[in-house]
């Protein structure tokens, strides 16, 4: 029987012996009503009347007596209006009390016994008269106090209204009686209802609180044991099938909940502080792999820069050679016009090829130091990997062009020392001098054009390597974000581990079913150590330029 059924039947008991009470009580009053009223309407008024009765005749005793007594006939008459004024009332009060006032039927036959001794009254009264008006005191003496006579008839009358009286009277008194003994029987009987009911009331009251306050005593233990010890694993005592029991197993479910939640936190935070520590670990690397690659950025954008200036340099002399090279044609054409002179002038014409010797010598260490220049670039392309292959290109192309710059340096030498020799023998073979100059002037076209090219392709490698150096520019931009980016992650995740660790720790006072003790604190993983990128080595691939070169 649970605590709700427990209370259900003490408010039943409760219930049931008030109205028990309640239906006795009122019939009890209702008796007691009936009994009061009874003697409120039917004995007191007949009381009242039966001593008005007594008076009555009383009166009407003493005034026969005063009838008797009178000497003179003249006052008699009005004593004897009196006398019948007294007989008339006591007549209608006799007939007003049988009419309203009979108690019961013995109290009807006494009434009627009074009317019957009335009319005997009423019957002996001319007699009386008679003999008082002849003033025979003898006579009317003897009638007064004879029981044969009127006064008897009155004293009968008297004693039959006492004999009413007493009857009513003993009817009241047994109505007391029958009040006292109903009043006992219910008190005692109340009393003992009563006092069961609240012993039975109070041992299921004192069972039920028993039973209340040791469960709930119980669970208490279970929750300060709970509270001290942080001890999830325990549960209380969910065998009562009653309120208690219900809190009871409400209450281990709870501690179940909470302990397979606070297990899955332990969990997750374990797996939080790992893998921030990996974060951490990865951080650093690429904290460390992000500032050599700035470095080499760095490196690189000041090779770009001294490029970038040699490229101009080599731009500049190329537009000088191109000058030298266009007053080389000029000289040629003037040779062509002049060339009916050439015996007189073969001594100018002679410093002339020293000279041209000297440019020819100039572009081909022009050639030289571009190629040079062009084996940097591959070399320095090659370091910037995926990012270097346009450049690479761009460096391949100015190399064909520094070689064929050379080897068109070098006809154009053999060309000069031809053309110096045919000078030499000039008075011998003055008349090929004519075709010689011809395919010098072709000779001289052909290096202008050379030259030509090789100063467009000088601007387009100043460009290239001027767009190269702005792109690792942004570049070096990049990367300073990028490392700025990494500490601030190495620092979140740093922060994330400590709150993971906190959160463990906080988790780990619990102590949880199944496990034996707190889970211990997670290791710092660390990422694996990547070898550092080893830097082109420029020397042997510059050797085997140089060879090829």
């Amino acid at each position: 029987m649970n605590i709700t059924q427990r209370l259900t039947l003490a408010f039943i008991l409760l219930s049931a012996s008030l109205v028990v009470t309640g239906i006795i009580s009122v019939r009890l009053l209702g008796g007691f009503q009936e009994r009061f009223e009874y003697v409120q309407v039917n004995a007191i008024p007949s009381i009242r009347d039966l001593s008005e009765l007594i008076d009555r005749s009383n009166k009407l005793s003493l005034s026969l007596y005063k009838h008797q007594s009178q000497t003179d006939n003249a006052r008699m008459p009005p004593v004897e209006k009196e006398i019948a004024q007294r007989l008339a009332d006591i007549k209608t009060l006799a007939e007003y009390y049988l009419a309203n006032d009979i108690s019961s039927d013995e109290d009807k036959q006494m009434t009627i016994k009074g009317l019957a001794t009335l009319r005997v009254v009423e019957s002996r009264l001319p007699a009386f008269l008679a003999a008082s008006h002849a003033h025979q005191d003898d006579v009317t003496l003897g009638m007064l106090e004879a029981e044969s006579g009127i006064g008897g008839a009155i004293s009968q009358l008297k004693n039959d209204y006492r004999q009413q009286m007493a009857l009513n009277l003993s009817l009241g008194d047994g109505l007391r009686v029958v009040n006292q003994e109903i009043y006992h029987r219910t008190f005692w009987g109340l009393s003992a209802g009563v006092t069961l009911t609240l012993l039975l009331l109070g041992t299921l009251t004192a069972l039920t609180l028993m039973r209340i306050r040791h469960s709930l005593k119980a669970i208490g233990q279970v929750m300060d044991h709970v509270g001290s010890s942080l001890d999830l694993s325990v549960t209380a005592d969910d065998s009562k099938k009653d309120e208690v029991g219900n809190m009871a197993r409400a209450f281990n479910q709870l501690l179940d909940r909470v302990g397979s939640a606070l297990a899955q936190v332990s969990t997750a935070s374990h797996a939080v502080s790992s893998a921030s520590a990996q974060i951490a670990a990865g951080n650093e690397d690429l904290s460390s792999r992000t500032e050599q690659q700035a470095a080499s950025l760095e490196q690189t954008a000041a090779s770009m820069a001294e490029l970038s200036e040699t490229v101009r340099q080599t731009a500049d002399n190329t537009r000088q050679a191109n000058r030298l090279a266009g007053n080389a044609t000029e000289l040629s054409d003037a040779s062509a016009v002049s060339l009916g002179n050439m015996l007189n002038t073969m001594a100018e014409i002679r410093s002339s090829s020293k000279k041209i010797t000297e440019i020819v010598t100039l572009i081909e260490g022009i050639a030289f130091q571009t190629n040079i220049l062009a084996l940097n670039a591959a070399v320095e392309a090659a370091r910037a990997g995926e990012h270097g292959k346009g450049f690479a290109v761009v460096a391949g192309e100015v190399r064909n062009l520094s070689q064929r710059s050379t080897q068109a340096a070098r006809e154009i030498k053999q060309l000069i020392d031809t053309s110096y020799s045919l000078v030499e023998s000039g008075a011998v073979q003055a008349e090929a001098v004519e075709e010689n100059m011809t395919g010098l002037k072709t000779a001289f076209r052909q290096v202008n054009d050379l030259v030509s090219e090789i100063a467009a392709a000088a601007e387009e490698q100043n460009t290239g390597i001027s767009q190269v150096h702005l792109a690792i520019n942004q570049m070096d931009d990049v990367t300073q974000q990028n490392a700025a980016l990494v500490e601030e992650a190495s620092a979140a995740s740093a922060s994330l581990q400590d709150q993971a660790q906190t959160l463990s720790g906080l988790v780990n006072q619990f102590s949880l079913a199944g496990s034996a003790r707190p889970a211990e604190r997670p290791k710092t993983v660390s990422a694996l150590k990547r070898p550092a990128a080893v830097p082109v080595a420029a020397g042997h691939g510059m050797d085997a330029d140089w060879q090829s070169f």
